[in-house]
């Protein structure tokens, strides 16, 4: 295997083997190509002698320089992202990608269509001025209204739109005489193709790992499409009728019954509760039509409803007509083996002389533990923006809370404890509450609850503030309370600043975070990225 390095002009700057007789010297080499990420990966060790061998070893492997490879018929391309020399050893290790530093350093941010568009029209957009172009492309015919609120590098909005349009992504290159002429983009309906190949144990396979995993798995799943014009909701399968058998929708819900009676949340036929024990995941794709959604929903739930399974074959012998994604057979006679699957990702080394494939329907992730916690995370947050929580107000003769009441009468302090899930007050421990002392029975206090608390890590919840006003006995927690108290003029106005400013800054009552008269603001991990303060005066 021969290697090309060029500098950022594609000039060719030299080379390096695996098999040469002098010079640099290729080994460890290990190229990664996986179905579910469009780039493929090169890394390799590059072994050098003397001060001549190191000053071009380190010029060759600079990053952001580019590597041309040959593998049978098809030319790649690479660029190398990271390279790091160990001069004792005398090897420098190189990492490259084939998307290229255009696409994986380029920082796109939120993007939402204004109408329906083609993959096309989305690539010329995200992909502008990078060099790459519509290559193969399978789904030019549909259209979508997408939408991206985070920010994300143009690679990983490439893949999130291949996502979107239930499609696979792959990149490719045209190169003549070690000459780039066209970088593409491609999208398949499904990479691969079944090409009738064999492999047998003994004869292409020496052995054969089997990895299962439930960590992903799920009895339902809580739909939701796009949202049509002029309307504020998305659509759900609500009032959309389908059942095969196993799977049937129930209200915004999609069902499996067999799911069900392996996975079933409850461990015995004894256990009680609410509901029937599904365990469930959000699943959402962008179409206002139901029927459709439907479809892929189904489609979703019975590969998430089942087992993922993985087959780590060590290949002797590839043939050459085996391609990422192509569907081939494996026979294992001895252990009655008989399988039909999909290539899903391939690691091979030329220096090393071996291959190991993964076989299968999906490929097992090792995030999906995470991704499991992440959507328990989702559902906790949801719940705790729903729920009702409520604040108690008492009053005492002291800081100390002695005399506790509920009656303001003779009392100079009053005590607030917030989030309480119980509408009445506890009037048996008064360290639950902060302490203030009032100034007369007529004297207003505004207090501000969080549903979540006051520290967030990694922007992880969400959380609501809501306003409460006390004056005496009086508790005030809507507008119409508030403006028979305090007249028609009366009114609630929040300010924000950044931790480290001094100043503050005005929040409009037409702030769509502001709800309820302002007795209420939301708060999403979109709307901070940094440390943020807030506070509400009353204005009369």
């Amino acid at each position: 295997m021969i290697l090309y390095f060029a500098d950022r002009k594609m000039n060719i700057i030299g080379k390096a083997s695996t098999n040469l007789p002098r010079g640099l010297i290729i080994s460890n080499d290990k190229k990664t190509e996986e179905v579910d990420n469009g780039s493929v990966t090169l890394e390799f060790d590059m072994g050098y002698s003397g001060k001549e061998g190191r000053a071009k070893a380190e010029r060759l492997t600079a990053p952001g320089n580019y590597v041309l490879r040959r593998d049978g018929q098809d030319f790649e391309f690479y660029t190398i992202i990271d390279s790091e020399n160990d001069t004792d050893a005398g090897i420098a290790n190189v990492y490259s990608e084939d998307a290229g530093l255009d696409l994986l350093n380029e920082v796109l941010g939120p993007y939402e269509a204004a109408t329906a568009m083609p993959v096309a029209q989305y690539v010329s957009i995200f992909a502008q001025d990078s060099g790459f172009e519509i290559g193969h492309n399978e789904i030019s015919g549909l259209s979508r209204k997408l939408k991206w609120e985070g920010e994300a590098t143009a690679t990983e909005r490439l893949l999130s739109l291949a996502t979107q349009f239930d499609a696979e992504l792959s990149f490719s290159f045209e190169i003549d005489k070690l000459r780039i002429t066209h970088k593409y983009i491609n999208f398949w309906k499904k990479r691969g193709k079944d090409i009738g190949v064999t492999l047998r144990i003994g004869e292409h396979i020496s052995g054969i790992r089997i990895k299962k995993s439930v960590a992903n798995i799920a009895t339902a799943l809580s739909v939701t499409g796009g949202t049509p014009q002029g309307k504020n909701t998305p659509v759900t399968l609500s009032g959309y009728q389908y059942d095969d058998g196993d799977i049937y929708v129930s209200g915004k819900l999609l069902k499996s019954r067999s799911a069900l009676a392996l996975w079933s949340r409850y461990l015995s036929p004894d256990e009680k509760g609410t509901g029937e024990g599904h365990i469930v995941k959000q699943w959402s794709y962008d179409t206002t039509v139901q029927s459709t959604l439907c479809a892929r929903a189904v489609t979703q739930l019975r590969k998430i409803s089942k087992p993922e399974v993985n087959y780590e074959v060590d290949v002797k012998v590839l043939p050459d007509q085996l391609k990422i994604g192509d569907t081939c057979r494996i026979v294992d006679s001895e252990g009655d083996l008989f399988l039909e699957a999909r290539l899903l990702k391939l690691v091979r080394s030329v220096a090393n002389g071996t291959c190991e494939a993964t076989f299968g329907d999906y490929l097992i992730k090792p995030s999906g533990i995470s991704d499991t916690v992440s959507a328990l995370a989702k559902d906790f947050a949801e719940l705790a923006r729903n729920r009702t929580l409520y604040t108690w107000i008492v009053y005492a003769d002291d800081e100390e809370g002695t005399g506790i009441s509920l009656s303001p009468d003779g009392k100079k302090y009053m005590g607030t404890s917030g989030n309480r899930l119980e509408e009445t007050p506890d009037l048996t421990d008064p360290t639950i509450y902060s302490w203030s002392k009032v100034q007369g029975e007529d004297a207003t206090v505004l207090r501000i609850d969080s549903s979540r608390g006051v520290l967030f890590k990694n922007n992880v919840f969400a959380t609501v503030l809501t306003v409460t006003i006390t004056k005496g006995a009086l508790i005030i927690s809507d507008v119409s309370a508030m403006k028979a108290e305090y007249g028609s003029g009366a009114f609630l106005q929040w300010y924000w600043r950044k931790s480290d400013d001094d100043d503050w800054k005005v929040m409009l009552v037409t702030d769509s975070h502001i709800t309820n008269g302002g007795f209420r603001l939301d708060i999403t991990p979109d709307d901070v990225d940094e440390k943020i303060v807030f506070k509400c005066e009353l204005e009369v």
